[in-house]
């Protein structure tokens, strides 16, 4: 067994001989021949090396994120009261336009009840004009009283005038009699004449207080005729109220579109009881289309970087890949706690009615921009203790340079500081260089070559 072991290890050593001994027979390529002069002189050869030029590409950071077109707005059609589905107008998938009566409802005491409050304003009226009538007539009691106080007040001016009148002739014969002048019968009479003229003013003072009394009375007619003027006014305003109240209840008869949109749902039948206050379900289900949102979840990487005003571009692969460009609308502003991303909605006018809520959607939002930036490979960043570094090559060997980072795309990066756009840098695999390195840059052609692969 050990002579067999022996016998085996022999023939690999020759083996070996023989391959070493062919190999130094054959021809020698001129890097190897070069590799072995520059190590016969202590020298090591350069590392070739493809490079690049930092460009002023511009640089854009974007994300792009599955969502979903939703309407603009979708609104359940409940009933106001209770009552009866009379009719229906629309089905699913009907255009409908804002104020377009879509159902209705037979609800007979309500109907009943917009007719007596109809009825009451008819009779609060009524009334109303007969207070304006008595306010009328008061009006004419007045006049007519204040006429009368007007005569009387004169008659007891003339009477007045005549009891003085009397009053003289009386003092007059009076001292005729005393001096004997004339007889005593003469003086009786002239007495006479004043007491009557006495009486007839003292029965047109009364006659001027009755006067100023129905005169009274009839102004207190008038004030309260006015008075009943404004409580039926006020009557017949509070029955208009309830008229409107009224007309208002009749109104919820028929169910009305809120907007110009399409139906999506309908949950109801001719004769179908209804149930007010949204307890049940909606009669109807209506969206609005002719503008619509397109919903995407930003992952939170993404997320503070998303604002309203990015553009962003929507790709629908139902519609063969059709693109629409727009822009983000608005944002959630908070992550949903479930899936860790942000709510933001692009608006797109849909005049066509070619974006159907439900559909797929593929938005890019470009979150930030920068179309002058100066860029260079992602491959071509070296990073080591927390910081950034580029491989420059500078006669003949490599000599790492610092640089400060903006945006990057995943494909290049943009290069705040450090570099000027004039220097040839290391494309690829630039960690695997030393610091003074000899290198060779290939020709641009392969550099470029190898800065793709």
């Amino acid at each position: 067994m050990r002579f067999r072991e022996r016998r085996d290890w022999a023939g690999l050593v020759a083996l070996g001989l023989m391959a070493t001994l062919i190999a130094g027979c054959g021809p020698v390529s001129e890097s190897t021949r070069a590799a072995r002069d520059d190590s016969a002189a202590g020298t090591p050869s350069p590392t070739s090396i493809a490079t690049v030029r930092p460009e002023p590409t511009g640089i854009r950071r974007i994300t792009s994120q599955p969502g979903q077109i939703e309407a603009f707005e979708t609104t359940a059609i409940h009933a106001k009261i209770a009552g009866y589905v009379r009719s229906l107008a629309v089905d699913i998938g009907d255009r409908i336009t804002e104020g377009q009566v879509i159902a209705e409802l037979s609800v007979p005491e309500v109907e009943a009840e917009l007719q007596m409050k109809r009825a009451m304003i008819e009779q609060a009226e009524a009334e109303r004009t007969q207070a304006e009538a008595a306010v009328e007539v008061a009006q004419a009691a007045v006049t007519s009283a204040e006429a009368h106080i007007a005569e009387v007040q004169a008659a007891i001016r003339r009477t007045e005038a005549d009891v003085a009148r009397w009053q003289a002739e009386y003092n007059r014969i009076d001292q005729l009699v005393r001096e004997r002048a004339i007889t005593d019968s003469l003086r009786d009479e002239t007495r006479s004449k004043l007491a009557a003229a006495q009486a007839a003013r003292d029965e047109a003072g009364a006659q001027v207080r009755s006067a100023e009394a129905a005169l009274a009375q009839a102004q207190a007619e008038l004030d309260k005729a006015r008075s009943d003027v404004a409580a039926a006014a006020a009557r017949v305003a509070v029955a208009e109220a309830d008229a409107r109240q009224a007309e208002a209840m009749a109104g919820y008869t028929k169910i009305v579109a809120p907007y110009d949109g399409v139906v999506t749902r309908r949950h109801v039948d001719t004769g179908h009881l209804t149930v007010p206050g949204g307890s049940g379900d909606p009669l109807f289900v209506v969206a609005r289309t002719d503008k619509v949102r397109i919903a995407v979840g930003v992952p939170e990487t993404d997320a503070p970087l998303v604002n309203p005003g990015d553009r962003a571009e929507v790709r629908l692969q139902a519609l063969d890949g059709r693109t629409f460009e727009g822009q983000v609308t608005r944002i959630s502003w908070v992550l949903d706690q479930t899936t860790r991303t942000l709510r933001a909605e692009v608006d797109l006018e849909n005049p066509e009615g070619v974006l159907r809520p439900g559909l797929y959607a593929y938005a890019t939002i470009v979150a930030e921009e920068r179309p002058d930036a100066l860029t260079v490979p992602a491959t071509a960043i070296v990073r080591d203790g927390g910081k950034a570094y580029c491989v420059v090559v500078a006669d003949g060997e490599a000599h790492r340079r610092e640089v400060e980072l903006g945006l990057g795309d995943g494909q290049r990066v943009e290069i705040l500081s450090g570099l000027d756009g004039d220097e040839a840098i290391a494309a690829a695999n630039a960690d695997s260089l030393a610091e003074g390195q000899p290198v060779e840059a290939e020709q641009p052609e392969l550099a470029g070559a190898t800065a793709k692969s």
